[in-house]
């Protein structure tokens, strides 16, 4: 039952040896036989320290028993820590309701129940018989669509769902509430299948700061759940699977390959061949695309691409910036400057929406342009870096990025389309997920092409299509004397 801390006992911040109390009597009152990466997965969590967090992931294939793993963690949680407060969430209500909610009401029995709310968030009381009258846990079921309410909550653990569909701000601040005082030992269990984002970044590509957080008492691991490793399941299950899904979709949700193309908007792209490795050649003009972020630590990113066109119609990537929080802004007009001294002038295109940060640019002498916009401007830019991305008559591609941008390969591969469900009217958009240098990108290609640059094609059909898309702009009065770099009052 409850381990409950002595009042003058220190919390033990090492990570011991699992103390597994677990009782196998309550697995077997509900019917629970946990699989072999399940009881894994049980033992990672006792062994956390006492006020320590346990950051898992779980899963990354289909059909290896994740929705069972979080409703089953959720139910013994409650019940081995009085009085606590769980959340179990996915991304959208609806989905939460039609498969992880209904996943626990059939594993848990109702006697187990001492009360329901059926409202959203919907919550159920967990007790076991012997605790003092009145004593209850908590488990809450909610969407993580609109998770900036979740601010005031204070929870002992948090289970996600899917948890590739879950903005990154949605988990970071999960991560703030685990600090519920009746429970001795934080939880943060993610189960997800392959998809790109905060679930690969933290627990595949370990991308946390793991030595931080051991020191004061935190974990992070990955527990990988196959076809292969569920017996519950039938034995024919994933030859069905196999023979019936594309290519792609056994490479990533069989295999649990994360590294695998599934849905991605720019197909042609390939690191090896699109890595340009030569030496620089002269560009004839340089071209950049900008998009501006937010200054807090959870904004947009604000990111930059700067290439040069060749004389022969190539377009190579040369430099990249992707950063936020408070001074992104003075950071980028440093990094503008440095670029604008190794290559020389450059011209820049941004989101015309941002009609604000483009004139503040301007008023530094740095020239930026609004893009074209409007209705399809965004397939429409995707169009031309595809294109571009494509093998010419010479067999190779015209676009290209140097090998010293780190950023640019990983946002090509993760940048994918939304799945049919989330398209707003039926038309096919990209997921607006750490899009913000694949944005950049489109509007440094806009502005390459109104440049008149050859792009793959003649001459005479670039001009006539720079032609086309160029916006005259008012004349400008004289411009103020541009201040000091590092006078950043202006951005205040």
């Amino acid at each position: 039952m409850p381990r409950m801390q002595d009042a003058e006992e220190q919390p033990d911040m090492r990570w011991h040896e699992p103390r597994w109390d677990y009782d196998p009597h309550l697995w077997a009152e509900r019917g629970f036989e946990p699989t072999e990466k399940q009881r894994e997965l049980y033992l990672t969590l006792d062994r956390t320290p006492q006020k320590g967090i346990a950051l898992v992931g779980y899963g990354g294939a289909m059909g290896g028993g994740k929705t069972r793993a979080l409703v089953e963690l959720a139910i013994d949680t409650a019940l081995h820590h009085q009085g606590t407060r769980i959340l179990v969430a996915r991304h959208r209500y609806e989905s939460l309701r039609t498969t992880t909610l209904e996943e626990f009401f059939e594993s848990c029995p109702p006697g187990w129940i001492a009360g329901q709310r059926r409202s959203q968030p919907q919550s159920v009381s967990l007790r076991c018989r012997d605790w003092p009258p009145g004593v209850t846990s908590t488990i809450y079921f909610r969407h993580l669509t609109e998770w900036a309410g979740l601010g005031s909550q204070e929870y002992g653990a948090v289970f996600i769902d899917e948890a590739g569909e879950v903005s990154v701000n949605a988990a970071r601040m999960l991560l703030t509430r685990l600090r519920h005082p009746n429970q001795l030992y934080y939880y943060f269990v993610a189960a997800s299948n392959p998809h790109p984002g905060w679930f690969e970044q933290w627990f595949v590509k370990r991308e946390l700061p793991e030595r931080e957080l051991a020191a004061c008492g935190g974990r992070v691991l990955f527990i990988q759940s196959k076809i292969a490793d569920n017996p519950h399941l039938a034995s024919s299950y994933e030859a069905q699977q196999r023979a019936m899904q594309p290519a792609e979709w056994v490479d990533r949700f069989i295999e649990g390959r994360f590294d695998a193309p599934f849905g991605t908007v720019y197909e042609r792209f390939e690191p090896a061949v699109h890595c340009w490795t030569a030496p620089l050649p002269p560009f004839r003009r340089m071209v950049g695309g900008l998009d501006f972020g937010g200054t807090s630590p959870w904004a947009h990113f604000t990111a930059a691409v700067a290439a040069g066109l060749t004389e022969d119609g190539h377009l190579i990537r040369v430099a990249e910036f992707e950063q936020r929080g408070p001074g992104v802004y003075e950071r980028l007009e440093r990094w503008i400057e440095e670029q604008q001294e190794r290559f020389g002038r450059i011209s820049w295109c941004a989101d015309r929406t941002q009609i604000g940060w483009i004139d503040a640019m301007r008023r530094q002498q740095i020239r930026v342009e609004p893009s074209e916009g409007g209705s399809g401007s965004v397939l429409r830019g995707i169009s031309l870096v595809q294109r571009l991305l494509e093998p010419g008559a010479d067999g190779r591609p015209r676009s290209w990025y140097a090998p010293d941008l780190e950023r640019f390969p990983e946002r090509m591969r993760d940048y994918v389309w939304e799945p049919p469900s989330e398209r707003e009217g039926g038309v096919q958009q990209p997921a607006k997920r750490d899009d913000d240098l694949m944005d950049a990108d489109r509007y440094m290609h806009e502005q390459a092409e109104r440049s008149g640059a050859p792009l793959g094609r003649g001459r005479k059909a670039a001009a006539r299509r720079a032609r086309e898309v160029r916006i005259e702009f008012p004349r400008r009065g004289p411009q103020p004397a541009r201040r000091g770099a590092r006078d950043y009052g202006r951005y205040a």
